[in-house]
């Protein structure tokens, strides 16, 4: 008799085989590499190669949503981290250290790996390469996040499942 986890372990190796792409909680669809667009991209503060650069969704005072480039970020290259003006939104419920788990508390930056709140290390479904990506969702183990990843230059967009 098979174990769940032998049967688990073979469906998902299944769709891995078909070109479906395996996310830090789910699996997605296949989706064509795409190239990044560097044009918003900057110098890191550590090793001065150029990054990619985080936007997210904020609230303007009377409420009216907007776009925001962040100005925290991790380098995928030399992993030098810039913590800016946090932004409100769902880390800040967040208890633990996405990347290594450690206890946050009031703290916006990890104390045993510095990861900002927010980010975690994924790896591109296209080149492999682990990166850091701004995944605010994954508080509620939604695995929605963009990646411009660095090493093979392909943007990869994960669909939000919440």
């Amino acid at each position: 008799m098979t174990r769940l986890g032998d049967r688990v372990k073979g469906w998902t190796s299944r769709f891995l085989r078909r070109g479906f792409h395996k996310l830090p909680g789910t699996l997605q669809s296949p989706t064509k590499r795409q190239p990044v667009d560097k044009t918003n991209w900057h110098a890191c503060g550590g090793c001065r190669r150029p990054i990619p650069r985080y936007e997210t969704r904020s609230r303007l005072p009377d409420g009216t949503p907007q776009m925001v480039t962040m100005d925290t970020y991790v380098c995928p290259f030399c992993g030098y981290v810039h913590v800016g003006k946090p932004v409100d939104r769902e880390e800040t419920r967040q208890p633990n250290c996405h990347e290594c788990n450690a206890l946050l508390g009031e703290g916006y930056q990890c104390s045993k790996c510095a990861l900002p709140k927010g980010w975690m290390r994924v790896a591109c479904p296209y080149c492999g390469s682990r990166q850091p990506v701004y995944a605010p969702h994954w508080v509620i183990h939604c695995d929605t996040f963009t990646l411009e990843c660095a090493a093979c230059e392909s943007r990869f967009v994960s669909l939000c499942i919440c």
